[in-house]
Order: structure tokens, then C-alpha cells, then sequence
């Protein structure tokens, strides 16, 4: 069984999106996959995030476009949108015929909103099964981030017949299984964002080299956080304590960030390599990990499952969650109270819990040990892997030569 994987992204660079499918991918034999995207990896030079995986990369080339006219705006639109999607369709067809791959999983996430529809187009044409990853809520990503306008209702018609016509369907999180299940009537099966929780079973508290008590946050910074970062810095102040301090490790400059109101008693870091990722969190006091309560896009941070959360779980240091109530992120730390969870916009709340973790030793143990079990219960590489080979290499999805 061979699969092409389509992505927008891929490793080494840097994203949470790469480090799943590196992780994922990294130790299947080379000819057990091809790797398709957008974005040009022959050079991978200033792409350190993690290695390069063994499997064949394929590089898409771009799209033409409708440029001339503007007085039907719309209608060419919609024009470059099916140019687009035919184009990319044609060149993944001509990429899995060539490798001889027996089934194309097609990933969300990122900006680029073609890649779903083209690689379902696209097993159509080799005759073979099609499993979208859905790593983000794919309709409303295309009406928030497409560049030729907002289409609703084309996002939804596409995404339900997509749903229903693939042979199978990866989820993140029982929040995304559940809505495509309650709105398309599709069945996702569920594959966890994995971590090596090996690399993390020796951890355990890093010796604190000085009286600073950081709040750390790993990871891209961006509108499903802004609003939550804002309350983050306003909370530290309502504190008036000099000793706390908030490291944050994104590559989101400081200056842009300060445009969205981020700034204050920050440390900014560069992004690390993900191998570094593991020292890093254990030096926190506190693991921030946050959604904005008010975003362009509240579906998607509703259903949204952070890369980075196996990492949190298994590093074994308290954990604050800021996101809104009805998000996927409160619902599964209330549930396994495997960490302090602030699911309104309200300062005072936010450092009323840095001070309750901070202080309270019975409850830094507590929650961290849940964690611990979280992590290996949940995020597990071998399981993650596991249950993403038996969807997209099962033998009952494979063509017959």
C-alpha cells in the first residue's frame, strides 16, 4: 500500500502541521509514500524546524489565473477558483500515477484552500480512495482566509460532497468527528495529534536557576490567539509581581504583535527546533496555551486541537488553558482535570489562577500527574501512527490493479 499526501506544508519547515505529519510519517519505509505540495522543498537550507522525511517530495507548480477584466469580478472569481482546483487536480493525478499510489490523503490548514478539492479531484481521476486529513475546519477556513472573496455556501456544498464521497475521514478531536457527523452525516475517524511521549519520560521538575517564574507559550501567534494573549499581559499586571515573567517562543515578530496589543513584560525567543521543544517547556512554571474568545473564524477555534498539546501534556508542568467555554480545548481539561482552565475574557480570573498554580503545590502535582496520563493515554506516537496507517493503508481501500 502506497499513499501521496498532500499538504501545504511540509517538513522541515516550520508549523504545527509539519511537525504532525513529520512525526507521523518519519519512520514508514520511503516507498510507503510521496509527499505533494505547493510550496518547494529542493531546498530546505533555512528549514531547521526538524528533518527531512525519507519519502519522495513532489513540487506542484503554480496555477495560471483569469488576471484581464474587472467589471464581472465575481464571475472570474469563481473562474480561477475551478481553474485552480482542475490545474492542481491534473498535476496530483499525473504525480499518483507516476509514484503508482494506491490512495491520496489531502490535509486543511494554512491559507492555501485548493489542495482538499484538487486531491479529491484528483483520486477521482486515478481511481483511488480519498481521505481528507482535516487538520482545521476546512469551509470555514476557504470563506475566512480565500483570496479571491468570500464563498459560503461553495465551501459547504464542496465540503459535504467531499465528506460523503471519501473512503474515510481523519479527524483531530471528538468536537470535529462530531460536527461533520451532526451536519453531513459523515463518519470521521479519530487520529490525535501525536507526541513521542519517550522523549519526555525522564522529565521531570527543571531546577529553577533563578527566582523568575515563567509563563511559556511554543508555537505560531495569530488572530485564533490575539484577544486571549491581550488578557494573558493584563492579568500579569493586575498581579504587580516583578518575579513573573512571559517567555514566548513563536517566530511572529515582536513589532507585529505589539500592532495587536501584545506587548508588555515579554521575552521574546525564536522558534527552535522541535527536538529543543522538550527542554524548553519543561523550564516553564506555566504552560500558556490559549484561543481567542473573539476571532474571525469561531468555528474553527471551537473545534481546533493544538500540535502542540501532546507536547503539554507530557512534559509534566501545569498548564493554563484560556479559551471559550465551548471549545474543544476547555471541554477535555475540564473533563480529565489535567489543567486550570479559564474559559472567559476576565483579567482578574486569569491571574486569580497563575496565582492558585503558582501557590498550590497539592495542585501543581495533581494536575500535571493527569497530564502524564493524558499524554500516554491519548497522544502516544505508536498509537497516533497506528490508527492513521490502519485508515489510509487498510486493504479493503485498495485499488485493485
Amino acid at each position: 500500500m502506497k499513499f501521496a499526501l498532500v499538504s501545504h506544508v511540509l517538513p522541515p519547515s516550520w508549523s504545527g502541521q509539519s511537525m504532525m505529519i513529520y512525526r507521523l510519517l518519519k519512520d514508514l519505509d520511503a516507498e510507503a509514500y510521496c509527499l505533494i505540495s505547493s510550496e518547494d522543498y529542493s531546498d530546505t537550507s533555512d528549514n531547521n524546524y526538524s528533518e527531512k522525511l525519507s519519502g519522495r517530495y513532489y513540487h506542484l507548480r503554480p496555477e495560471s489565473h483569469i488576471e484581464r477584466g474587472s467589471r464581472y469580478r465575481h464571475l472570474q472569481n469563481l473562474a480561477n477558483i475551478m481553474l485552480g482546483i482542475v490545474q492542481r487536480a491534473t498535476n496530483i493525478h499525473r504525480i499518483v500515477r507516476q509514484e503508482k499510489c494506491d490512495a491520496v490523503v489531502a490535509c486543511t490548514g494554512g491559507y492555501d484552500l485548493l489542495d482538499l478539492p484538487a486531491g479529491y479531484l484528483a483520486s477521482r481521476m486515478a481511481r483511488v480512495p480519498f481521505y481528507p486529513f482535516l487538520l482545521d475546519y476546512y469551509s470555514y477556513q476557504w470563506h475566512t482566509h480565500n483570496k479571491w472573496g468570500s464563498y459560503p455556501r461553495l465551501a459547504r456544498w464542496m465540503e459535504r460532497f467531499m465528506m460523503r464521497q471519501a473512503q474515510g475521514i481523519i479527524a483531530l478531536n471528538e468536537f470535529m468527528v462530531d460536527e461533520l457527523r451532526d451536519r453531513y452525516g459523515a463518519r470521521a475517524s479519530l487520529v490525535r495529534n501525536p507526541c513521542d511521549v519517550s522523549e519526555y519520560e525522564n522529565n521531570g521538575p527543571a531546577a529553577r536557576a533563578t527566582a523568575e517564574f515563567r509563563i511559556v507559550f511554543t508555537g505560531a501567534i495569530y488572530e485564533a490567539h490575539y484577544d486571549a494573549f491581550r488578557n494573558l499581559i493584563e492579568a500579569v499586571r493586575k498581579l504587580n509581581r516583578s518575579d513573573i515573567t512571559l517567555h514566548f517562543y513563536t517566530a511572529q515578530s515582536p513589532a507585529d504583535l505589539a500592532k495587536q496589543g501584545i506587548s508588555g513584560p515579554i521575552v521574546y525567543h525564536p522558534h527552535e527546533p522541535l527536538n529543543a521543544m522538550p527542554a524548553i517547556q519543561q523550564r516553564a512554571d506555566i504552560l500558556f496555551l490559549p484561543l481567542a474568545f473573539a476571532s474571525p473564524y469561531p468555528q474553527i477555534v471551537k473545534t481546533s486541537a493544538p500540535t502542540k498539546l501532546g507536547e503539554y501534556l507530557a512534559v509534566r508542568r501545569p498548564i493554563l488553558v484560556h479559551a471559550p467555554a465551548d471549545s474543544f480545548l476547555t471541554w477535555y481539561f475540564r473533563r480529565h482535570g489535567c489543567g486550570e482552565v479559564v474559559d472567559r475574557l476576565d483579567p482578574k480570573a486569569l491571574a486569580d489562577a497563575i496565582e492558585r498554580i503558582l501557590c498550590n503545590h497539592t495542585l501543581q502535582r495533581n494536575i500535571t500527574n493527569r497530564a502524564w496520563e493524558r499524554a500516554r493515554e491519548d497522544f502516544d506516537l505508536p498509537a497516533a501512527r497506528n490508527a492513521f496507517l490502519e485508515i489510509v493503508q487498510s486493504r479493503d481501500s485498495a485499488k485493485k490493479r
